[in-house]
């Protein structure tokens, strides 16, 4: 065992040696026992490595102490870490007071968690290198991909990978706020380039409805730009984040609003845009037989909804909204029209003029004889009549007798 010791400190510390002009005492002892380790008597050789097995022992808890206490991404290199890790394996897996892993401690550790102390560190930074080297030794169990799906002990609902990606704080600055959000984003994006962040983590975990917060706005973007069904398209356990930026309570499973309601809803309208801009970024998918954007204009009022969707959707960007609103949400047009009056006349991706759109719709809801609105079918124009309805493929006068 303390031959292991001597060797493994020789390895770390040769060059930084090479320029020392002297060895120190413990240098010194440790280069003897390397060189002499088959000379010594047996008896005294057994007594010693008795003793060196409960100094490995002592050593591993003070390296865990320091993992816990005292590892800094200022103070501390990467290299550093892996000499510790390197020395100590068994520090990896060593509990603090609360039951925390040292990985749980990096990703838990902040200095601007409270500004008046000085005191306060960050080692969030460190946690791809620890959950790397602590996916090889097994910690936290076999399963726990090197603690990183471990539970916070003092945390139940969130374990140390969704921990990472929700956590943040009131109260600090915008330049605080965004240094803190691009580090654990920064993260991730190592973990995923590990893969040890998977994207059946983002379902198993909910972590698009986890990172859904204005102050955790590059870990959301990251998160459903790597899977953007995530954002409520296809089946999930989830709730959509456009409808939980509306509708969730404050909860300790749900998204803690730290700011405007409205800017909850503009976070996943926006990142609905970017991914699913034929589908207006969900704007009009439906919970509970209501539709985003009826579910704004509800909560938030119209002109405080419409004035995020807007921003959200640029009326000069010339998206078809009425078109979609005819579709999914007629009672909602005259309002939308208000404030996109140039959209009735777009075009649609088929060509179609929203007048298309209403007549195509109308006639799929059913319920349009002839012999009882006559002047519904008589106002057609040739533009509605001799083109195909673009969900059906059938003429009006076939919609009109199914």
């Amino acid at each position: 065992v303390l031959f292991l010791i001597a060797h493994n400190y020789m390895a770390h510390s040769f060059t930084y040696h090479l320029s020392m002009p002297l060895l120190s005492p413990l240098d010194s002892f440790l280069q003897n026992i390397h060189q002499c380790r088959d000379e010594a008597p047996k008896e005294l050789a057994e007594k010693i490595n008795d003793i060196a097995k409960k100094a490995v022992e002592e050593m591993s808890k003070e390296a865990g102490t320091f993992l816990h206490e005292k590892l800094d991404d200022v103070r501390h290199t990467p290299d550093q870490l892996k000499a510790v890790m390197k020395l100590f394996p068994k520090s990896l897996s060593m509990l603090d007071e609360n039951g925390n892993l040292p990985i749980q401690s990096a990703a838990v550790n902040t200095k601007i968690e409270c500004k008046s102390n000085p005191a306060m560190r960050s080692s969030i930074t460190f946690v791809p290198l620890l959950a790397k080297e602590g996916y090889l030794l097994d910690v936290g169990g076999e399963e726990n991909r090197g603690g990183l799906l471990s539970t916070l002990p003092k945390e139940a609902n969130f374990n140390t990978i969704s921990y990472i990606v929700s956590s943040c704080y009131a109260g600090i600055s915008k330049d605080q706020a965004d240094e803190y959000d691009s580090k654990r984003a920064q993260v991730l994006e190592e973990l995923l380039g590990l893969n040890l962040l998977k994207k059946s983590d983002i379902e198993e975990f909910g972590l698009a409805l986890r990172s859904l917060n204005p102050s955790c706005v590059r870990r959301f973007d990251l998160i459903t730009s790597w899977n953007p069904e995530s954002l409520g398209i296809g089946e999930s356990q989830w709730k959509s984040p456009i409808h939980v930026a509306l509708l969730d309570e404050i909860t300790s499973e749900s998204p803690t609003p730290l700011g405007p309601r409205e800017d909850w809803f503009g976070m996943a309208l926006k990142a609905g845009m970017k991914h699913f801009p034929e589908r207006l970024g969900l704007l009009f998918r439906k919970f509970e037989g209501k539709s985003a954007c009826k579910i704004a204009f509800e909560v938030l009022g119209v002109d405080k909804a419409m004035a995020t969707i807007r921003r959200c959707i640029p009326p000069s960007d010339n998206h078809p909204i009425l078109h979609h609103a005819l579709e999914y949400a007629p009672d909602l047009v005259d309002d939308i029209c208000n404030y996109y009056p140039d959209a009735i006349f777009l075009r649609d991706s088929n060509g179609y003029k929203t007048s298309q759109v209403e007549f195509y719709t109308q006639l799929r809801r059913g319920g349009k004889m002839f012999k009882d609105q006559a002047r519904f079918f008589a106002n057609a124009t040739d533009e509605q009549v001799n083109t195909m309805d673009p969900k059906t493929g059938l003429y009006p006068f076939m919609l009109a007798a199914v």
